[in-house]
């Protein structure tokens, strides 16, 4: 099967276009097809919150990279932001002299633009891949009505949907009051990692009691919650440490947060570490990972598949999280992880009797390593390119 879908991807010509952060599933399939496909066009666009502002695309051929162009870092209110980014994604597409064989948006606005460049004849089929979804996705009305919008168009004229959790599919069809037969095919395309990249160190390499958190720091990651549970932590185990790696607008708040519970010492913000191989080394180093999600049904989360959850598992680090996100069920099933409710109380309980479980720790450790495995970008792409070609 993977020997007959290379033969397929090297005489096709791609196309990725999505809204980026810093990293994501839209730079993993880049990494994915780049050495390939005959050749792969990748149009990233920075989301308007970030700092780096500037558009780009990259071109490769036959795995090599042949040009890349960063566009003038525009500062604009939200909705005309987006129309800067269709502009740009409609003119680097039709100045390449390539026809696409399939473009990949990676959300519905995205998506929808492929729909426009395909009435152009400059793309022949166009993938949706959907890494988040939400019925209420801008504060924005105008720019809301504009995502289901795009969403509906999507559903109803790209050749297949990828979406990253099941949960996706039925909650837009229902927003949508699409009927049975109304939508081109939906497959599940979970969030990955890249399995073998990702460090796997022995029980007796790892920080002993050291926890760990990555990602951008916001309020509905619940780092309050993990806080506030680390001085009845410390209390059973004074030599716990918590490791927070990222930054984001809630950092402030939670470096006085533990200052007023007066376990700075206990408690390490390692900021934004550039690098995916030292973000992994560090997972990899800690005993216990968190993910303790804030319930709230306006959340991304609840339909989502957080990718830090597959890092976290794949460097050997069993996980204590909320329900929130779809997959918990089957991380605690594996046990690969354990579900905490979203309380200060329960965190610190769960978290002790892991923590002070030798026999315990070892068996979510290696089960966590092993179930990983199923979720190696390799995998995931192999598999939904052979389901969408």
């Amino acid at each position: 099967m993977k020997k007959s879908l290379e033969t397929k991807l090297g005489r096709l010509n791609f196309i990725i276009a999505s809204h980026i952060f810093a990293t994501g599933p839209a730079l993993d399939l880049e990494d994915y097809l780049k050495g390939k496909t005959k050749s792969l066009l990748f149009i990233g666009h920075p989301f308007p919150y970030r700092k780096e502002k500037n558009s780009f695309y990259r071109v490769y051929k036959n795995g090599f990279l042949k040009k890349e162009i960063k566009a003038f870092g525009w500062k604009l209110p939200e909705f005309f932001f987006y129309i800067k980014d269709a502009l740009y994604t409609f003119f680097w597409v039709t100045c390449q002299k390539e026809r696409y064989d399939y473009y990949i948006g990676s959300d519905g606005f995205d998506a929808f633009l492929g729909l426009i460049l395909k009435k152009f004849g400059k793309v022949e089929h166009v993938i949706l891949y959907t890494i988040d979804y939400m019925p209420n996705r801008f504060k924005n009305n105008t720019l809301n009505f504009l995502y289901h919008y795009f969403d509906k168009q999507c559903l109803k004229n790209c050749k297949i949907v990828w979406n990253v959790s099941p949960v996706m599919a039925k909650a837009r069809e229902e927003h949508n009051k699409l009927k049975e037969g109304e939508c081109v095919p939906q497959i599940i395309v979970p969030l990955g990692m890249w399995y073998k990249r990702i460090p796997k160190l022995s029980f007796e390499k790892k920080k002993r009691y050291q926890l760990v958190f990555m990602g951008h720091i916001l309020e509905k990651q619940g780092l309050d919650v993990v806080i506030s549970a680390m001085p009845a932590i410390l209390k059973k185990i004074p030599l716990a440490k918590l490791l927070i790696i990222g930054s984001g607008e809630y950092e402030d708040r939670l470096k006085r947060l533990a200052g007023n519970l007066k376990i700075n010492k206990n408690v390490e913000f390692a900021g934004y570490v550039e690098k995916h191989e030292d973000v992994e080394r560090m997972a990899a180093e800690s005993t216990i990972s968190l993910a303790m999600y804030k319930p709230d049904p306006a959340s991304f989360t609840t339909w989502a598949d957080p990718g830090k959850l597959k890092i976290y598992l794949a460097a050997g680090s069993p996980v204590i999280l909320t329900s929130v996100p779809p997959v918990a069920g089957e991380i605690e099933t594996n046990k690969c992880g354990i579900i905490a409710e979203y309380s200060k109380k329960d965190l610190a309980d769960k978290a002790i009797r892991l923590l002070i479980s030798t026999r315990m720790l070892k068996e979510y450790q290696k089960n966590a390593t092993v179930w990983a495995r199923r979720f190696d970008w390799d995998r995931v792409f192999s598999l939904a390119l052979t389901q969408t070609l």
